[in-house]
């Protein structure tokens, strides 16, 4: 019975990290790739040194904001079937053991041959820069898009390796599938936006594309370019509450992204309400009365447990 259930919620946790993976544009990352164990205090439940390290997925990109970059992620995929520990210390304990997991497998990567090879075959760039991405989520629906950082960003991490681990919980995954949903359901072509920020140097670096780099999964707040006929129109959206001042520095990121780009920019806050909100953002769209765009604020709501429905 155990193992059943052990089964079904590692099926699940697969089903809807597939679904986030594939629609931020990390459908085609690697499975399976073998990671020999190079490292001897890496032990196994009986104490001896491991053999070999699974891997859940790996994704390589060069990465849009260092132009000498090519990312490796290695992602590892947790599922509750059920809620999450109601208790903090447990909440804590298991979190440090899915990062202590990835830094084990990360650790031995680095020296895999396998992982040299796909980077040669991918052509990467000077610098190879590995990192993380633990995707813990859980399946109890009244509480589907709970926030774990703010409990987990009071760990005292004892960790010796400095490799950043980027986590997708119930709060992130809810955000992005939202996100990702709304722009779906619009019906018209679009692709992430990178702004200038990091390294970039390079003229020819594209400022759009078909996958989510880390440095935006984490972010609360990621810009989208949808075509619209001869026409492009921005849609930022942000995964904080509405107030007028929140809008209003929203509106200054995205004049700063447009020049000019777009004349339309969409703002989508989960929380916006017209009937009540309006009057708030009209008084703050004055701020900006010398520019020309079309700006506009607007909801987005959705749960991402109808990707285990097919949705």
């Amino acid at each position: 019975m155990a193992g059943e259930k052990s089964k079904s919620s590692g099926e699940n946790g697969e089903k809807i990290a597939s679904g986030i993976l594939d629609r931020i544009g990390w459908g085609n990352g690697l499975r399976n790739i073998p990671i020999k164990c190079n490292t001897p205090s890496h032990k196994n439940d009986a104490g001896n040194q491991k053999t070999s390290h699974g891997e859940d997925q790996i994704f390589i990109y060069n990465n849009p904001f260092h132009d000498t970059r090519t990312d490796i992620v290695h992602v590892s995929v947790k599922n509750k079937l059920g809620a999450y520990p109601s208790s903090e210390a447990t909440l804590k304990r298991e979190f440090k053991e899915h990062l202590a997991e990835i830094h084990e497998i990360i650790e031995c990567a680095k020296y895999s041959q396998e992982i040299s090879q796909l980077a040669s075959t991918f052509r990467a760039r000077k610098h190879l820069y590995h990192s993380g991405l633990l995707i813990w989520v859980h399946n109890d629906d009244s509480d589907i898009d709970r926030d774990i950082m703010p409990i987990l960003s009071k760990i005292r991490l004892e960790q010796d390796s400095d490799i950043p681990v980027y986590l997708i919980d119930g709060g992130r995954a809810g955000f992005l599938w939202k996100v990702l949903d709304d722009i779906k359901q619009r019906g018209k072509p679009w692709s992430f936006f990178y702004p200038l920020i990091g390294t970039v140097t390079t003229v020819d670096e594209p400022r759009t594309g078909a996958f989510l780099p880390l440095e935006l999964i984490a972010s609360d707040v990621f810009p989208i370019v949808v075509d619209d006929g001869d026409k492009k129109e921005m849609i930022l959206y942000a995964n904080q509450a509405f107030s007028a001042d929140a809008y209003k520095k929203l509106m200054a990121y995205a004049l700063r992204f447009c020049t000019s780009l777009v004349t339309n920019i969409k703002i989508g806050m989960p929380d916006y309400n017209a009937a009540t909100d309006k009057s708030q953002a009209d008084m703050a769209r004055l701020a900006f009365s010398d520019r020309q765009e079309k700006i506009e604020p607007f909801s987005f709501n959705r749960s991402f447990l109808t990707l285990l429905n097919g949705g």
